[in-house]
């Protein structure tokens, strides 16, 4: 994590020089030399989560941590709308645009400071009396774990399309959730100040359903929980496709944002808990894909809008690759064992909630808020939890050049 700093610092630095400047390929390179850093933030901080907390409390965990990141995410395009009344401007132009995606910088500072205070502490299994205590709390036996199937355990059957469905779900969210601001700009002729109020409102509907989506898995079981989910908010988005009353869309795209983003905490929670320890760090890894994927599909999703004239023509395809997911989804209700029930009900949590303090700390609020204003994700999105990740604070820049 600590490691990260630097790229993030300088990839942010060439960031705020090419809006200042107006210099289009400075800003390419400061999000490309950004990028990768967020990426390793990504998986090495969930790693991190799940090494240091009992199975029996890690679905709690990373959905906190998760509800937090994005409560912080939204403080972002408040801060954003604040800045718009108290000039009172509010139209789409370059001078506005560049101050206020300017004003997110200041909270960097923030970043370094709290993150340089965190400490590297040894995983929980391999502390004293932690193997036993992870081992007596895990989600599933682990002999139905390592049971095998065609010569491989069950375990990486599990893992592996898991990660599957979160590859496809990233092609189709890729192609679509870029451009769901120029969506409202374009077809409902959005302000800046009702973007912002869209970007504030968005990562708060995802926070609270994250907790809906937590405490159903109580009752429903996690994985049913997660396929449940995933296909509400793609029937959310079948609903966008043909749907033209404002009335009706913007609940729906709220409602479906925070229906297919709640699932990811769940599904990490999932496979941190199926992956073993040592490999943890590598399966996770894996993410950097769907993230590649995820943003590289953007293209074909704009291809797609610019072929159909429509941005719908593009939420149809990404609603059929939707589908498409869901359905492989479904075939580890074959294979998937028991959980025990304590897994998801956690209610031993002290050690968990002081390493929930831990990352839940001013660094993240502080990185999140950041992204937030500055136009940049931050450095956890929905999207590196299993979810499908947003894209609402970055319209300023694209839609005005």
């Amino acid at each position: 994590l600590k490691y990260e700093l630097p790229f993030g610092t300088l990839g942010l630095g060439l960031v705020l020089i090419g809006v200042l400047t107006e210099s289009v390929p400075l800003m390419f390179v400061g999000i490309a030399v950004w990028a990768p850093g967020a990426q390793c933030w990504n998986s090495t901080a969930q790693v991190v989560i799940a090494d240091s907390v009992p199975a029996n409390g890690r679905t709690k965990v990373v959905a906190n941590m998760t509800s937090l990141r994005l409560v912080a995410n939204a403080v972002g395009p408040l801060l954003q709308m604040t800045m718009l009344l108290a000039m009172g401007k509010n139209h789409w132009g370059n001078s506005l645009l560049r101050l206020v995606i300017c004003a997110g910088c200041v909270l960097w500072p923030g970043v370094l400071f709290w993150t340089l205070k965190l400490e590297d502490l040894p995983a929980l299994e391999k502390t004293a009396g932690g193997a036993a205590r992870s081992a007596a709390g895990s989600s599933f036996d682990p002999d139905d774990l390592d049971r095998p199937l065609f010569g491989i355990a069950i375990r990486w059957w599990l893992a592996g399309t898991l990660e599957l469905v979160t590859f496809v779900t990233a092609i189709g969210a890729g192609m679509t959730v870029k451009f769901f601001p120029l969506f409202f700009r374009v077809d409902y002729n959005f302000t800046p100040l009702e973007v912002c109020a869209l970007s504030f409102v968005y990562p708060l509907s995802i926070a609270l359903m994250v907790q809906v989506c937590r405490r159903l898995s109580k009752y429903l079981g996690r994985l049913s929980a997660v396929v449940v989910f995933h296909f509400f908010g793609t029937g959310c988005l079948w609903l966008m496709c043909y749907v033209r009353s404002l009335y009706l869309v913007l609940p729906l795209y709220l409602l479906r944002g925070a229906l297919m983003n709640a699932r990811g905490p769940i599904v990490r929670a999932i496979i941190m808990d199926l992956v073993t320890t040592d490999m943890r760090g590598r399966w996770n890894s894996i993410q950097s894909l769907s993230s590649f994927t995820w943003s590289g599909s953007a293209a074909l999703g704009g291809y797609l809008a610019d072929i159909g004239g429509d941005y719908r023509f593009t939420f149809i395809v990404t609603a059929g690759i939707y589908t498409v997911s869901g359905l492989l989804s479904c075939f580890l209700f074959f294979i998937y064992p028991s959980e025990k029930k304590h897994a998801c009900q956690a209610r031993d949590l002290s050690p968990v909630q002081a390493v929930s303090n831990l990352h839940s700390s001013p660094s993240v609020v502080a990185t999140n808020a950041a992204g937030g204003l500055f136009g940049i994700e931050g450095q956890q999105t929905p999207r590196s939890n299993g979810g499908e990740g947003t894209d609402l604070q970055s319209l300023g820049s694209r839609s005005a050049s």
